[in-house]
């Protein structure tokens, strides 16, 4: 595992706290989750999808994933998720 340092608003971080709290977890944790779900979901629209339809899907590019030479996505999954 590597670390991050990532900015959240203070509304984000209150909903964390709360949630932290009656769950009985990490915030950090919680992030970690969340993110890892949200990966995973992403790679399966990747793969479902293929380089013509991700590209011209406004949510991905919003993420910032269909930006860049670099189109077959699926099998540099690591450079996408890790770079900073």
């Amino acid at each position: 595992m590597q670390r991050y340092q990532i900015y959240l608003k203070p509304q984000t971080v209150n909903v964390l706290n709360d949630l932290a709290k009656d769950l009985n977890i990490s915030r950090s944790q919680i992030i970690r989750d969340v993110i890892d779900r949200m990966a995973k979901e992403y790679e399966k629209l990747i793969k479902a999808g293929g380089t013509l339809k991700m590209r011209n899907n406004p949510l991905l590019k919003m993420a910032g994933f269909a930006k860049g030479p670099n189109r077959d996505i699926s099998n540099n999954a690591d450079d996408i998720y890790l770079k900073d």
